[in-house]
């Protein structure tokens, strides 16, 4: 069954009679175990529900026109924990005092298919294969790491063999289900020969995998006792992208698509700007930071000439950023400062809570940004959207009111769109309290949700 937690004033859910606190267990005779469930046999026009109301069973026929939304909220799925203890594992690299649902640790076939988080399918049993592909649960973010068996099973830490990745992934793609693929490379241990075959193996399942995204590890300063990494440095990294641009250039021959990309962050390293548009074919895992870069590039040159060349009133910005972002970030806030009236300075923030050689902004903790920020001058301070969740949230569990009170100054959440952004703060319009930042769990780094 489902729970009903909230209903849209004046939706389907609230015409129909649906309350906050019912239970929904079968539409049109279909059992409902969870959200997919709800989604998937509710989509038809004519739906037949059958509900428990405070332990009183109903029975609600509801007509809806197609695309109609039922406007009903749900509580949260009871996720399935990951059984792996993989040896790049951030979990294990986490400090105290980070948001609470940061340590549960995910690995949900569902979590994939709703939200892209990725999966590793070492506890997905063959009744949830069999659900994957008669309810077409498609695309699927998998963690692939690696394709030898033996090599999969050092790098997810098991002590025990688990399904075979090839196995599975074959009988998904055999019923027609689109899978991303993700390789976490450590150095010395999954690159070099064993990542050619990964990418070799992968390549067979086209067009089902559609993508194979290679992604650095990341290794924060709270690794005792755990498995020694190196990391990827700025030579590994041009030698990462090198391979993978020369397997996309073949693969752009043979199948029409790149099928390897390397992240952001492995051209950030490099000292490169990602790759022009055409690079990224359909763009197929953007939100887990491949080819994001490029679109935000992309839209502030599309957007950068509707910017006023001068302002009405002195203005002085503060833009946050990591140390990673802040390459291709410069040259922007040099540009900003060609506006007459208008002072923008790039506030470049040290990583203390993982440690510097975690550079990316979505890393970036409450504590660390007050530390860079607290008491300046400026009129207004931007975040990344990233570093803040959708409930308005920072890693450490900061409230934007919160970092506003402590750093004496207005601080907003910009959007990837920064000229939109930029035209809203000249317009002295509020900017939102939330941002747009992912689980962890589904950048690769294996952290759960609430």
């Amino acid at each position: 069954m489902v729970v009903i937690r909230e209903i849209e004033p004046g939706g389907l859910g609230e015409r129909a009679g649906f309350l906050a606190g019912d239970q929904i267990h079968a539409i049109n005779g279909h059992p409902i175990g969870d959200l997919i469930d709800f989604q998937v046999y509710s989509a038809e026009e004519s739906l037949f529900f059958e509900v428990v109301r405070e332990g009183e069973e109903y029975e609600v026929e509801v007509e809806r026109s197609p695309g109609e939304e039922m406007g009903l909220g749900f509580e949260d799925l009871r996720l399935r924990s990951c059984n792996n203890k993989c040896v790049f594992c951030f979990i294990h690299q986490m400090p105290k005092g980070m948001r609470r649902s940061l340590y549960f640790e995910d690995d949900d076939y569902r979590l994939s298919f709703l939200h892209g988080s990725y999966v590793t399918l070492t506890n997905t049993r063959e009744q949830d294969l069999d659900r994957i592909i008669e309810q077409g649960l498609s695309p699927q973010y998998i963690s692939v790491h690696a394709t030898d068996p033996q090599l999969r099973q050092v790098m997810l830490g098991r002590k025990k063999p688990t399904a075979d990745i090839m196995s599975r992934l074959e009988r998904l793609a055999a019923h027609g289900i689109e899978m991303h693929t993700q390789v976490v490379l450590c150095p010395g241990h999954n690159d070099g020969e064993h990542l050619a075959r990964t990418v070799a193996d992968l390549s067979r399942l086209y067009p089902a995998v559609r993508s194979v995204a290679l992604v650095p590890v990341g290794l924060t300063r709270f690794r005792e006792h755990l498995p020694a990494l190196d990391p990827v440095t700025p030579e590994l990294a041009r030698q990462y992208v090198r391979q993978a641009e020369a397997w996309g250039d073949e693969f752009s021959k043979t199948l029409g698509e790149r099928l390897v990309y390397a992240a952001d962050e492995m051209f950030l390293l490099t000292g490169r700007l990602p790759p022009p548009l055409e690079y990224y074919d359909a763009f197929p895992q953007i939100e887990n930071g491949i080819g994001m870069v490029r679109s935000f590039l992309d839209r502030w040159e599309e957007g950068r000439p509707s910017l006023p060349s001068e302002l009405d009133a002195p203005l002085r910005l503060g833009l946050v950023t990591g140390k990673l972002a802040a390459f291709f970030l410069k040259p922007i806030a040099a540009q900003l400062n060609q506006i007459k009236g208008l002072e923008a300075e790039l506030l470049v923030v040290a990583n203390q809570t993982f440690g510097e050689g975690i550079t990316v902004s979505g890393l970036l903790s409450g504590e660390d940004i007050l530390q860079r920020v607290a008491g300046g001058g400026w009129d207004r301070v931007l975040l990344p959207p990233n570093c803040i969740n959708g409930e308005g949230l920072t890693l450490d569990d900061l409230t934007l009111p919160a970092l506003e009170q402590r750093a004496g100054l207005p601080i907003g959440v910009g959007q990837y769109d920064l000229p939109a952004t930029l035209s809203a703060v000249l317009r002295g319009r509020d900017l939102d309290l939330r941002g747009s930042g992912r689980q962890l769990s589904e950048l690769g780094y294996y952290l759960g949700r609430s």
